[in-house]
Order: C-alpha cells, then sequence, then structure tokens
C-alpha cells in the first residue's frame, strides 16, 4: 500500500486533466471517481466503489467520459461462487450468514406457527438475532478495512500491483466508501448490543425500551444513512437511476432493507405495560430487510467476477 506521503502526493496531484489526473463527482467536498492518463497514453476511471472492491480500473476515450457509462459496460460471470482469497468474498459470505440469520428470526417471529418452522424451538429466536449480529459486525469491520486500505484519491500504485502494507488506523474524510462503511460498523455494534440485552431476562417495558429498543432505533438510523452514502458513492451524486450497472443495484436493495429496518425499530417500541407497537409490523419489516440484505450481499459475489468491458460510447460525457 503507499505510503502516507504518496498518499497526498497523489491528492496534490488531483487538480485537473493537465496534471494526468481529473477528480469528478458531484456530492459535496467529496471524491467518487478519478480519472488518470496512464503511460501508454489511455485514460483509465478509477471510482471509489471499484477501488475499495479491488477492482481494476475502467478504460476511457478521456477524462470526460461518464464512468457510470463505462461501469454499464462491464458483464459479469454469474456462475462463479468460489473467491476465498479475495477480501470482498469474505465480506459478501459473513453479510449473507448474517443475514439469514435475521431473515430466520424474523420468520421465526412473524410465523410461529408455520409448519417449515416448528422444529425451531422459540426460546431460540433472541439467540439467532444475536449470532447473526456478531456476523454482521465482522463482515461490516472487514468491509471498513477494505475502504480505509483501498482509498480512490490514491491511484498512485494501482490495486494488486505490489506488496500491500495494511493500516489498520486511518481516516478518509473525503470517500463515501469509507464513511458508509463507518457508520454501517456503528450500526452493527449497536445491534450487538441490541441483540445482546434482549436476552436479558425481566425487563420492564422501561428497560426494554433503553437498553433495547434505543440501540436498535440508533443501529437501524445508522444502516439507513450507510445505505444512502453507498448509493452516492456509486451515483457520484445524491440520487441516479443505473439499472445496468449490478453495484448500483446492490446499493439501492441495501437502502430498502435498511427502510425496512428502520420500519421494523419503529414499530417495535414498547409502550407502559410491556405492549409492543405493532410487533407483526416490527417482525416482518425484520424478515423483509434481512432477505433484502442477503440478496445484496450475494450480489457481492458476481461484482467481484467481471467479464471484459464494451467499447464506451464516444458520446457518454459527464
Amino acid at each position: 500500500m503507499p505510503t502516507d506521503a504518496e498518499h497526498d502526493s497523489s491528492e496534490g496531484a488531483s487538480t485537473g486533466a493537465s496534471a494526468g489526473v481529473k477528480t469528478g463527482g458531484e456530492v459535496g467536498p467529496f471524491v467518487t471517481w478519478v480519472a488518470r492518463l496512464h503511460a501508454d497514453g489511455g485514460w483509465r476511471a478509477y471510482t471509489s466503489r471499484r477501488r475499495r472492491k479491488d477492482l481494476g480500473p475502467l478504460a476511457i476515450a478521456s477524462p470526460d467520459i461518464d464512468p457510470t457509462a463505462a461501469a454499464a459496460a462491464v458483464g459479469h460471470e454469474w456462475h462463479r461462487f468460489w473467491a476465498p482469497p479475495r477480501l470482498g468474498w469474505w465480506i459478501a459470505v459473513l453479510f449473507m450468514i448474517g443475514s439469514a440469520l435475521f431473515a430466520l428470526g424474523g420468520a421465526l417471529a412473524t410465523w410461529p406457527h408455520a409448519p417449515a418452522l416448528q422444529w425451531i424451538d422459540q426460546a431460540l429466536i433472541a439467540w439467532v438475532f444475536f449470532v447473526g449480529a456478531l456476523f454482521f459486525t465482522a463482515a461490516a469491520y472487514l468491509q471498513w478495512l477494505e475502504a480505509l486500505n483501498n482509498d480512490v484519491t490514491n491511484v498512485t500504485q494501482p490495486n494488486g500491483s505490489g506488496p500491500r502494507r495494511w493500516r489498520f488506523l486511518g481516516w478518509r474524510p473525503r470517500n463515501l466508501g469509507y464513511l458508509a462503511a463507518s457508520v454501517q460498523l456503528v450500526g452493527t455494534v449497536l445491534f450487538n448490543f441490541n441483540t445482546a440485552d434482549a436476552l436479558i431476562a425481566g425487563l420492564g417495558w422501561e428497560g426494554q425500551d433503553l437498553v433495547v429498543w434505543t440501540p436498535d432505533i440508533l443501529g437501524s438510523i445508522c444502516f439507513l444513512v450507510a445505505s444512502q452514502l453507498a448509493v452516492m458513492e456509486v451515483s457520484h451524486y445524491f440520487w441516479s437511476f443505473q439499472p445496468r450497472i449490478l453495484s448500483w443495484w446492490i446499493t439501492v436493495i441495501n437502502l430498502l432493507g435498511s427502510v425496512l429496518f428502520m420500519i421494523s425499530a419503529v414499530a417495535s417500541f414498547v409502550e407502559p405495560g410491556a405492549v409492543m407497537a405493532s410487533p407483526w409490523l416490527a417482525n416482518f419489516g425484520t424478515f423483509a430487510g434481512a432477505v433484502c440484505f442477503f440478496v445484496g450481499a450475494y450480489l457481492l459475489i458476481p461484482e467481484l467476477f467481471e467479464k471484459a468491458p464494451s467499447p464506451v460510447p464516444a458520446g457518454a460525457v459527464a
């Protein structure tokens, strides 16, 4: 991984196409893509998400080519699954396991008499959520490391071009992927408190709201914010419609999951008398949101396996 000095020099060089590097994006102070002139005379677009996912740059005809057009030309190998040497694969698998456990817990609570679920003891629901939250946190931590060590503002050394010096502490205030990963990591830790406190027996309604519901609603807010930041990172703007780009689908599906988790959290507020505001909505929101997260996590795997892109249309300018 490049040194801090190299990182600083890279940011200093990102002043315009005339210097061989052009930064782009329209989300306030955040850099969501960088175009760099290579030695062969061709331009390459490095997007924030592709950089942190350890994907290669996109070949573009000029620094004015919109990177979303180049990304839309990329295909994926949907039949491939196994890639344990890649950090992104572990992130996907851990999120899938955590999401599956949350979906199972939500299903058990929503449909307790369903024949397909009666083999599972209802007393284990809280433990299913607790273990699922641990997998969420493990995946979120790896995702944070991924974003920390693959900053789009540093394109002096292409991904995979040499030995990497991993950083375990750092701050990337202009990187939306890093901010999204940081906020989501906080959210998963809050879910750890939420699911662990739910194992405490004999809590009154005040105690449930304080130690169970409060970290739940705060964690849901973190997930919602992180999901929106991820959408902005892919869109290079506050919102976009890019159905031809797999990464866009991943972020939008995760955003839907976060909205459902928020609905579940609001519905799970415990009123005086230990009565939940809307038990069915709280349980179903958890189940549906977890299904969205499972789908989004699975799509992280074909995102890793790309086919050669088609030529970028000449008129696809930013």
